[in-house]
């Protein structure tokens, strides 16, 4: 047979290139699939720890109080440390949730470097610590400070508060804005009502911005940078009601688990300015994320959760769930009976 009539390839030359192609195949998916596996029993492992540490801590403040996902650390009188927050004092010091756990994550020494005002730690680009950090994560550049899990914040906070109008309700979330003059209250043990095993502490969230650098200072676990807009978006997690159907809110609202279905013109755009809506958990774990409970437990949730499960999971307290400026109207009695999301109770099986 002339070389012009010759095939390229005969059906053994195919069928033994299409065997190797599936050992090769064989081979390889242990290994990838193991990888997955590892990230997220990783991450798993990470916001057990976290729960743990917030539980401990909470356990030694007054009333077991959880922290709040922004709030103010006192400093000692010989502290060198200044912060730019103008709401904060001179003997304070504005941090994010992660921060106040470093003495109980054997950070300790790290911990008394920012609150002394120690000259060889850079408040805007502190180190990265990898508890904070979920290893299945899209890689960034400017990593240093990096921060993956957020914590159950309760409702979206309302942009103006006083003593007679807090940013938030105690039976909304578990950890409030609790910097100056947002008056967001201290949740303690014995205000979570629906069960520390029932009630979201931390999750983790990949739809963030990134930590930023000294010479452009970002969001990090140690604080906001000065005049970050939206911090909630960044250190907190929230549940919304839409009033025309309160058991799955628009996209405007609330984006959906692991989901970002912006256009791609807007995917530009920093999270932060879409508000409250990027404000929930997403992972890069395939159709599942991870959440850490108040009792210290962890577990895997598929993103399609149903909406009004993860309503009672975010509240402390659902039965008095309210909006914040109204919160003599609370969900369970004002919406109608199918639209209210406390019922039936929760069971172990709904996530």
């Amino acid at each position: 047979m002339s070389d012009e009539r010759r095939p390229w390839f005969t059906l053994t030359e195919l069928a033994v290139v299409g065997f190797v192609f599936f050992l090769l195949a064989a081979l390889l998916f242990p290994a990838t699939t193991g990888r997955i596996r590892s990230r997220t029993d990783a991450c798993r492992n990470n916001l057990r720890q976290l729960a743990m540490s917030n539980v401990s801590v909470a356990t030694r403040r007054s009333q077991g109080a959880f922290g709040g996902y922004l709030s103010s650390q006192r400093l000692p009188a010989d502290a060198l440390a200044t912060d730019e927050d103008p709401t904060t004092s001179t003997r304070e010091l504005m941090v994010a949730w992660p921060a106040t756990l470093l003495p109980s994550l054997d950070e300790a020494t790290l911990h008394e470097q920012f609150l002394s005002g120690d000259h060889s730690f850079d408040v805007n680009a502190p180190p990265r610590i990898d508890v904070f950090v979920c290893p299945a994560d899209p890689q960034i550049d400017l990593d240093a400070g990096a921060l993956s899990y957020v914590a159950n914040s309760g409702m979206p906070d309302l942009a103006d508060a006083s003593e007679t109008q807090p940013s938030d309700l105690r039976a909304n979330g578990v950890c409030h804005d609790q910097r100056p003059g947002r008056f967001g209250p201290k949740v303690g043990q014995h205000d979570v009502k629906d069960g520390s095993n029932y009630t979201i502490l931390l999750s983790e969230n990949i739809h963030r911005d990134p930590p930023g650098s000294a010479e452009q200072p970002g969001n990090t676990w140690l604080r906001p940078a000065p005049g970050a807009a939206n911090p909630e978006q960044w250190y907190g997690m929230v549940w919304v009601v839409d009033p025309q159907n309160p058991r799955s809110p628009r996209a405007d609202l609330m984006e959906r688990f692991n989901r970002d279905t912006r256009a791609e013109g807007e995917r530009e755009q920093p999270y932060a300015a879409s508000g409250a809506r990027f404000a929930r958990p997403s992972s890069n774990h395939g159709s599942t994320f991870n959440v850490a409970f108040c009792g210290g437990g962890v577990k895997e949730i598929d993103e399609n959760i149903d909406y009004t499960v993860y309503q009672q999971l975010m509240t402390p307290n659902g039965a008095r769930a309210a909006p914040a400026d109204a919160p003599d109207q609370p969900f369970e009695k004002t919406l109608p009976n199918d639209q209210r999301f406390m019922n039936p109770p929760l069971a172990d099986a709904d996530f």
